[in-house]
C-alpha cells in the first residue's frame, strides 16, 4: 500500500504541483538515464530515452520523457509531415513506464549520473522548468531535436558544458546510422531512404550521433566529467527475450522490384499490344508521380532540414501524374511524347550518376530506373 500511495503521490505531484521551487531533492537522490530498445512500430524503431528521478525521502520515482505526442492533435498527420507536430515533455511513474516496455518486449537499461547534490538539484530544476505548460512543447526534429538530443542537452547544461565526449573517429553518415536499425524492416528502410534528401549522406559527428538513444547510451558510458566517469556502468532494468524480426530476403524491395520488372518486361515483349503497354504503364506513372509530389512537398513545404536536394525525384517525377492522364489516349500529344523523351534522358543520366557518386538513391530504386526507362523506350 505504501508503494501505491507513493506512486500516486508522485504522479499527482508531477501533473499538478511542479514549479521552479516545488521539489528539493535529498542528498540520497539519484538521477539515471533510461535507454529503451527499439520496438516494432515506426515511431519506436530507433529506441527511446528518458530521465529517471529517484528520491525515497520525497517518495519520488518518476520518469521525464521528451518523446510524448498526442494523436488527438488537430491535423496530426499533416503537421507530422510538415515537421510542425509539437512533442512534449511528460512525467510519469517509473513502474508504469517500465511496464509499458515489458508489454512491448523492449529491453530497458539504466545509467546513474555521477553528479553531486548541487548538480542533481540544478538538473531537477531544469526539468521542472521545462515541464511548465509554457515550456514543455517543442517542434520535434528526427535527426537534430528529439527525445535523445534533449536529454543530452540538459545533461550538458546541468554540468556547465564541461562533459568530455570520447569516441573513435567515425565515417558513418546519418544513413549508415539509420540503416543499423532499418535492416530488419527493408520496406521501411526503402521508404525512408526515398524521402530523405542528400544531406542525410553527410558524416555525423560524435555529438550528432547521439540523436539515437543507443548511441547516447554508449557515449555516456565513455564520457568524463571533471576527470571522472560521468555515469555508473550500464545496469539492466529489464532484458527482453530475443526476437527474430528480420524480413526474408525474398520479400525485400530489391528482390520484389527485380522479379516484378522482369515479369512485366517478359510479358510486354511477348505480347506487343500497345493497349497492354499503356495499361501497364499508367499505374506506374501515377505511382511515381505521387511519390514525386510527396518528395516536392517535403523539400519545399516543410520544416524538415534534410529533405533537399533529393535525387529520387529523378525517377519519381511529379509530372508523371500529368503524363499518365494522356497515356490512355489513342495518340499521345506531341508535348507528352517530348516529355517522355526528356524523362528517359533524365533516367539514363541519373542511373549513370549513381555509379559515379555517393548514392543518394537506395539501390532497390535502381530497378525502378531500369523499369521506367524500358517503359519510356516502348512508349515513344
Amino acid at each position: 500500500m505504501k508503494t501505491k500511495i507513493s506512486t500516486l503521490f508522485a504522479f499527482v505531484l508531477c501533473i499538478f504541483s511542479l514549479n521552479a521551487s516545488a521539489i528539493k531533492l535529498s542528498k540520497d537522490a539519484t538521477i539515471s538515464i533510461l535507454t529503451c530498445a527499439p520496438g516494432n512500430e515506426l515511431y519506436s524503431l530507433f529506441g527511446h530515452t528518458g530521465i529517471r528521478i529517484t528520491d525515497e525521502a520525497n517518495r519520488l520515482d518518476i520518469v521525464f520523457n521528451y518523446g510524448t505526442f498526442d494523436f488527438e492533435t488537430q491535423g496530426f498527420y499533416f503537421k507530422f509531415a510538415q515537421g510542425l507536430l509539437p512533442y512534449q515533455l511528460s512525467c510519469t511513474d517509473f513502474d508504469y513506464f517500465v511496464r509499458s516496455y515489458h508489454r512491448e518486449k523492449r529491453s530497458v537499461y539504466s545509467q546513474t549520473l555521477n553528479l553531486d547534490s548541487i548538480q542533481k538539484q540544478y538538473l531537477m530544476d531544469l526539468l521542472v522548468e521545462n515541464y511548465q505548460p509554457q515550456n514543455r512543447s517543442y517542434l520535434y526534429n528526427f535527426l537534430y531535436d528529439n527525445c535523445s538530443t534533449r536529454v543530452r542537452d540538459i545533461i550538458e547544461k546541468s554540468t556547465d558544458n564541461h562533459i568530455t565526449w570520447t569516441a573513435e573517429p567515425s565515417t558513418k553518415s546519418f544513413w549508415n546510422l539509420l540503416d543499423e536499425y532499418l535492416r530488419r524492416s527493408p520496406w521501411t528502410q526503402w521508404g525512408i531512404h526515398t524521402i530523405l534528401g542528400s544531406p542525410a549522406t553527410s558524416t555525423a559527428t560524435t555529438r550528432e550521433q547521439m540523436f539515437l538513444p543507443d548511441y547516447l547510451m554508449y557515449r555516456l558510458d565513455s564520457a568524463a566529467y571533471n576527470g571522472n566517469r560521468l555515469v555508473e556502468p550500464i545496469e539492466v532494468i529489464y532484458q527482453a527475450p530475443e526476437q527474430d524480426l528480420s524480413t526474408p530476403w525474398y520479400l525485400s524491395p530489391f528482390f520484389v522490384f527485380a522479379v516484378c520488372t522482369l515479369a512485366f518486361i517478359l510479358l510486354l515483349q511477348k505480347y506487343k499490344s500497345r493497349r497492354l503497354l499503356k495499361a501497364v504503364a499508367i499505374p506506374f506513372f501515377i505511382a511515381t508521380g505521387i511519390i514525386g509530389c510527396l518528395i516536392v512537398f517535403l523539400c519545399f513545404f516543410t520544416k524538415h532540414p534534410t529533405m533537399f536536394p533529393n535525387f529520387n525525384a529523378l525517377w519519381a517525377n511529379p509530372l508523371n501524374l500529368i503524363a499518365a492522364f494522356f497515356l490512355g489516349k489513342r495518340e499521345l500529344p506531341w508535348i507528352i511524347n517530348k516529355y517522355i523523351s526528356v524523362y528517359l534522358y533524365i533516367l539514363i543520366i541519373g542511373f549513370l550518376l549513381w555509379f559515379l557518386f555517393i548514392p543518394a538513391v537506395p539501390y532497390a530504386s535502381m530497378v525502378i530506373f531500369v523499369w521506367m526507362m524500358y517503359l519510356c523506350i516502348r512508349l515513344r
